[in-house]
């Protein structure tokens, strides 16, 4: 089975997640990486995994292994698939009315009105996907040269036991940056709604 994209990304932000927290050098085992398989196999969301997670770490603080959190993941999936069930009967306005509240919020006035267009338009999970992807690709495109030296001086200070390829640093290293300038603009995953 040939990987894509997203796939590498689904496995990068569980694995960042959790190595991040658990702060020690640490590879995932074969069973915490079959596991992660397994997640996505069954199409549970970042989100919730991340939540899970978090919240895992807050009950509990470090744990040894990522498969302390598979009921706590499972758990909040399920909790989520019943939201959902319930969400499909609301009134889509409803819908539309906290999408544009989180619109509302972005910092940048430009990124708020490709999230507004792109809003008004009917749109499948892959168009949130591309979407998404595309304000990722943004994100690098405007701000990381300028920040890139930083970045990298920051994640190599917080995330030294974290050892992987040339490559693979540089994605993770991206994706850190992504997700602090998301954090700092508002910027939401569509995908993840």
């Amino acid at each position: 089975m040939a990987k894509h994209k997203g796939d590498e990304n689904f496995f990068y932000e569980i694995a960042f997640e959790y190595l991040s927290r658990v702060k020690r050098g640490y590879f995932l085992s074969p069973l915490e990486i079959d596991l992660i398989k397994k997640w996505e196999e069954n199409k549970i969301p970042l989100t919730i995994i991340k939540k899970s997670l978090r919240k895992g770490f807050e009950q509990a603080g470090r744990k040894k292994t990522l498969l302390y959190f598979k009921k706590i993941v499972e758990k909040e999936f399920k909790q989520k698939g019943d939201k959902l069930v319930s969400k499909q009967t609301d009134n889509n306005d409803n819908r539309l009315e906290e999408i544009d509240k989180q619109i509302n919020l972005i910092e940048s006035e430009s990124f708020r009105e490709k999230y507004r267009q792109f809003n008004l338009k009917e749109s499948s999970y892959n168009d949130k996907e591309s979407f998404d992807d595309k304000i990722d690709r943004e994100i690098i495109d405007l701000f990381f040269n300028e920040k890139k030296e930083e970045t990298e001086q920051e994640w190599n200070k917080n995330f030294q036991y974290i050892k992987v390829g040339e490559k693979e640093k540089t994605r993770l290293i991206e994706r850190y940056f992504i997700m602090k300038k998301r954090e700092e603009l508002k910027l939401f995953y569509f995908s993840y709604l």
